[in-house]
């Protein structure tokens, strides 16, 4: 589908959920009213409805809870079925036995329920061949659903969801430097975390719809870096966001220090460098691995120096400040390591560096 026509059709409601989900009932539809005829020709675009998700796994596995309750609740009604007409009774036992089974063979709650709706239905429908049709077109459905969820994908979705983790990653690094002053009173550190956090969470929700689609298969690897990316960021963000609190409740002469600035923005440029070097295609104007060197040395040097000008007290606040700024480097350094081993083998010397610095740290002091 062409990006500028999707953006068009979403102004109107099309969405393409929408899209999919149209199209898949209709196709199932189609395909049982040509193979079969004019015989319960609801059951196929029904389950198409139902399963119709934002991923394809996440259709797949709503496809085999509805299976799984439409096989499972079939069986019991024709047990009961067998001996007991339609009535209150035999829909008590009927719901007894078959959620019961399904109960305590520890299914998913999906298809609990779908064992009672099909059990009621198919009992009703006893003499009429319901439940072999039921599951017939059901399972038509469900694959019609699922290949249109295959090829059905956004326009450019990888770019898009690449750039969404790059942003993310510079906000990051901003809301970073914005501690830089002290963090005090300053609310817009905040709204900048929490637009960072979102736009992590979306690019990581729109990452997994396009695990398993046809377009998926064609970078896959680069798919599977970029979630790597993603989680990192994310665990970064947590550490950025602990550092905001510690910072906040340091005394001023601390928090607003040149040394403070000084060590907090060498930290936030290395969070800038990863997102640029790992998620775009622009070059970066300084080594990362020389960047995460300076900021720990940095870090290193003033920690040291402090221990002789500062009390107990503020030595223990302190130290949980550069405690997780240390944290964000060697996430940094992790990330980075798993992007350089992915790459040819003439770039492993830089990996081998790269867990150099893991090695070196804070924790022996903090």
């Amino acid at each position: 589908m062409n990006e500028g026509l999707q953006d068009r059709l979403e102004k109107f409601g099309l969405s393409l959920y929408m899209i999919r989900v149209t199209l898949a009932a209709s196709l199932s539809w189609l395909t049982v009213h040509t193979l079969y005829g004019d015989s319960y020709l609801y059951f196929a675009p029904l389950a198409a409805i139902l399963i119709t998700q934002g991923s394809v796994k996440a259709s797949f596995e709503k496809g085999v809870y509805r299976m799984t309750g439409v096989v499972l609740g079939g069986i019991v009604s024709l047990i009961v079925g067998r001996f007991f007409d339609v009535g209150a009774l035999s829909i008590l036992l009927m719901l007894l036995v078959g959620i019961g089974i399904a109960t305590a063979c520890r299914i998913n709650i999906q298809a609990i329920s779908q064992v009672g709706v099909t059990s009621v239905l198919a009992l009703t429908f006893y003499h009429d061949h319901y439940i072999e049709w039921r599951v017939a077109e059901t399972l038509i459905g469900v694959i019609i659903a699922l290949i249109i969820n295959m090829i059905i994908v956004p326009p450019k979705g990888f770019v898009k969801v690449k750039g969404l983790a790059f942003e993310g990653s510079l906000l990051l690094a901003d809301a970073l430097s914005g501690l830089a002053g002290g963090g005090r009173g300053a609310p817009q550190v905040s709204d900048t975390l929490a637009r960072s956090a979102s736009l992590l969470a979306r690019s990581e929700q729109q990452q997994k719809e396009l695990h398993y689609t046809l377009t998926h298969y064609q970078c896959r690897s680069e798919l599977r870096g970029l979630s790597q990316a993603t989680a990192h960021l994310k665990q970064i963000q947590c550490y950025v966001k602990e550092i905001s609190s510690e910072i906040a409740l340091l005394p001023t002469h601390h928090a607003a220090s040149d040394w403070m600035a000084e060590i907090v923005n060498a930290t936030a440029d290395c969070i800038a460098l990863y997102g640029t070097k790992t998620l775009s295609d622009a070059e970066s104007q300084h080594p990362l691995p020389e960047s995460l060197r300076r900021a720990r040395d940095l870090q290193l040097a003033w920690f040291s120096e402090l221990q002789g000008q500062c009390s107990l007290t503020s030595i223990r606040d302190l130290g949980a400040v550069f405690s997780h700024l240390n944290r964000v480097l060697e996430e940094i350094e992790q990330a980075d390591y798993v992007v350089i081993s992915a790459a040819p083998q003439n770039s492993k010397t830089e990996a081998t560096r790269a867990m150099h610095f893991i090695q070196k740290g804070l924790s022996h002091k903090l």
